[in-house]
């Protein structure tokens, strides 16, 4: 019976999901077909696929829950971002997963990152459907996942969930590590 219980207790402490992006590599490619990225063009609307790619520059991408607990999680990291670094210097693309949104509030989460792109127009905002994000990385559901890469596409860091203050400085301290360096 004892060894039953440290069995138990070993996989209960184990992460409940590894994700398939690892730091130092590429981020998995995905592809997201239907929706994917929300334009705006003459205040109309419409959506083109998206792929991740390597921006040519830091990009910054958060992956959100379609619910506004996954924004809540992420925002005390985007709001020093914009706080702290000049915008245009690295990229951000955010990926809203509405197959993980609660039940009968797609819509309303539709209609809320339509808001969001009308306030931010340069930004890039996609909306992920199926849930192709999470599956492909293997991302808890509920949550905001936050991934920073090199210009050239590489992993630099990667966070689930909330974002402690030190969490929060390392990611800005590697991004600030990419941007461009400017003479003096």
């Amino acid at each position: 019976m004892k060894s039953v219980f440290i069995a138990l207790s070993v996989l209960l402490a184990l992460p409940a999901f590894a994700t398939t992006i690892e730091i130092g590599k590429p981020l998995p490619k995905l592809s997201i077909e239907e929706h994917g990225e929300l334009l705006l063009s003459d205040d109309e609307f419409s959506y083109q696929p998206w792929e991740s790619r390597s921006a040519g520059m830091p990009q910054v991408l958060q992956y959100l829950a379609g619910r506004a607990s996954a924004q809540k999680q992420s925002k005390p990291f985007t709001d020093r971002l914009q706080e702290e670094l000049p915008y245009g210097s690295y990229n951000v693309t955010t990926i809203v997963n509405l197959d993980d949104a609660l039940w009968g509030t797609s819509a309303f989460v539709a209609s809320e990152v339509r808001s969001s792109k009308r306030e931010h127009p340069a930004s890039t905002i996609v909306l992920d459907e199926d849930g192709l994000g999470q599956e492909t990385w293997q991302l808890e559901k509920g949550g905001a996942a936050i991934v920073l890469l090199d210009s050239d596409g590489e992993v630099l860091f990667i966070k689930q969930g909330g974002m402690s203050e030190e969490e929060i400085l390392a990611a800005l301290d590697l991004i600030r590590q990419q941007l461009p360096k400017t003479k003096s």
